[in-house]
């Protein structure tokens, strides 16, 4: 169970440049400090409007980096029906397994696009059609200040399809607000396929950039989504290459490391990469939507351990009645929590699909629902809420 404290997101201060409040100023050196430690929605809704001098300190990206330093992740809900009715859940506290949420109601300024990625507060999202794979528009957003960038069109081919959500990337250098977006397509040539991969650099190149092409099988679609580790690192996760280790900065391969033993039958299906703290996870089904194996790959020696097994989930003690699991997909780890999302058949919800999120703990082994995410279409990302601004561009 957990606690929700609701809070809207509205502006109640105006700007007067002549107000008493702006004869109080800061040393320079003291005020960014000192505001830094203010929440985020005391910066947008009434310290920004003090003076001039802070309005321009508090927009500036070097500002958003030092505030980024206090926040914490939290949730970020996606209603996939709706895009008025999205919402952050910022981690309040976190006691005996259960979270303490404060929910900020933000929305998302876009129409008819899905998120695909989060980092440091911007949303990857894209308009994407099974049907017309090179039509697909990307954007950027920050929920938080209703900042947006439309990107470059895709390098997109026209032959081989994939679904998108293991293609995206979003990355920022560390301490810096360079943000780097990464794509994956599978290219055709001579008849041999190609993974290909492309960055493009915000607010540096105004194309997509070809970094790397590898050989791809001809069932190219075995591969998972990239894992940025916060760092310099990202994970490229395919059954044929193994785990590649890009460079972010430079751009480059640096590494390479074995899978662990994978289910011989839809192994893809079967498993799930996620990055925990400094370490990247793997969980496999063992008994389809009951038992599970987790596995921690250690750097060091790049061979695999058995970490944890878990399952079967009791939901009846979670929820408080049985569930007939369409699918259950693991999101996310928080301390010694995994996120997971179950979408239930339509058995239990006649009006449609509805999934319901729960956390499982590694330490006591309980399964808990996480009474602050609505059940419903809705999907989470994990979210800092942060004040970088995006260049707006014509829709």
């Amino acid at each position: 169970m957990g606690r929700v404290v609701t809070r809207s997101h509205k502006c109640s201060s105006s700007y007067n440049d002549d107000s008493e409040s702006s004869k109080v100023l800061l040393n320079q050196d003291m005020m960014l400090p000192i505001l830094t430690l203010l929440p985020l929605n005391c910066l947008l809704n009434s310290a920004r409007y003090v003076c001039k001098p802070w309005a321009n300190t508090i927009r500036t990206s070097h500002f958003a980096q030092a505030c980024l330093q206090h926040s914490k992740p939290g949730f970020y809900v996606e209603n996939c029906d709706s895009e008025t009715t999205s919402y952050y859940l910022d981690i309040k506290n976190y006691v005996n397994g259960h979270f303490e949420f404060e929910r900020t109601d933000l929305g998302t300024p876009s129409k008819v696009c899905r998120i695909v990625d989060s980092c440091n507060g911007i949303l990857f999202m894209l308009r994407w059609s099974w049907f017309a794979p090179a039509k697909t528009q990307t954007f950027l957003v920050n929920p938080l200040i209703k900042s947006r960038l439309k990107l470059p069109r895709l390098p997109y081919s026209h032959h081989y399809r994939t679904h998108p959500a293991v293609q995206f990337t979003i990355v920022c250098l560390p301490h810096t607000a360079k943000f780097k977006l990464f794509f994956i397509d599978i290219l055709e040539v001579s008849g041999a396929l190609y993974y290909v991969f492309y960055v493009l650099r915000l607010g540096i190149d105004n194309s997509w950039k070809e970094i790397l092409r590898k050989e791809a099988p001809k069932d190219w679609d075995t591969i998972w989504k990239p894992l940025f580790d916060g760092g310099y690192h990202l994970y490229w996760i395919s059954t044929q290459h193994g785990v590649t280790v890009l460079d972010v900065d430079k751009e480059i391969t640096v590494g390479k490391f074995s899978l662990p033993p994978l289910p011989a039958v839809d192994p893809y299906r079967s498993t799930t990469f996620l990055w925990r703290g400094n370490q990247l996870t793997c969980i496999v089904s063992i008994v389809l939507h009951e038992t599970y194996q987790i596995s921690i790959l250690d750097f060091d020696s790049g061979k695999w351990s058995l970490y944890h097994e878990m399952g079967p989930f009791d939901f009846v003690a979670a929820c408080g009645r049985e569930l007939i699991i369409n699918f259950l997909l693991f999101r996310y780890w928080i301390h010694d929590q995994i996120i997971f999302r179950v979408a239930s058949s339509p058995e239990i919800f006649p009006r449609g699909r509805y999934s319901i999120h729960f956390s499982y703990n590694v330490n006591t082994r309980q399964v808990t629902k996480i009474e602050g995410i609505d059940m419903g279409n809705h999907e989470v990302w994990l979210h800092t809420n942060s004040l970088f601004s995006l260049p707006s561009t014509p829709t």
